[in-house]
């Protein structure tokens, strides 16, 4: 088995963008990814909240798209720690976490959000090809989950669900 660790990071607020997204902004956008992954991650297909508990804790189970996933299907333990992470630690151990934090400026437009992987792969060995190949796709997934998921929040402030 091997552990991947990766992470990706995007700034939240570029030049070009509008409307600027604020942390109360960003932080409902992320608290409808835990119950609606699919809106922002689109290598998931369909996201299940099986629990709520009165901690704030969420149980889900996460179905990927068939090939674009690392595995079929995952259940995740999701936790929030307002304004700063988003745990998610699924039952093989793979824990993914998305962090927003302030960028070098300290203005509350100057925002850049994490997502930090570690992914377990029982069926790849260390070392060999297919680990190189694999590691390649899931920074490419990392990318594109922040990026999309930035993207998905800015459209849900302008249509109003945010």
């Amino acid at each position: 088995m091997v552990t991947v660790h990766l992470s990706y990071t995007s700034r939240v607020n570029k030049p070009e963008d509008s409307p600027v997204l604020t942390v109360p902004q960003i932080w409902a956008g992320l608290q409808r990814k835990v119950r609606f992954a699919q809106e922002f991650v689109p290598v998931i297909e369909s996201c299940t909240v099986l629990e709520e508990k009165e901690d704030g804790t969420v149980i889900r189970d996460v179905k990927f798209k068939e090939g674009a996933g690392p595995k079929p299907r995952a259940r995740e333990t999701v936790r929030e720690y307002y304004p700063s992470w988003v745990d998610f630690e699924q039952e093989d151990g793979t824990h993914i976490r998305n962090v927003v934090s302030d960028g070098p400026s300290g203005e509350e437009s100057d925002l850049q959000i994490s997502y930090m992987f570690e992914i377990n792969l029982p069926h790849i060995q260390d070392g060999t090809e297919e680990k190189e190949k694999e590691v390649k796709k899931l920074k490419g997934m990392a990318k594109m989950a922040v990026e999309k998921s930035i993207d998905t929040i800015r459209e849900m402030v302008k249509d109003g669900r945010i």
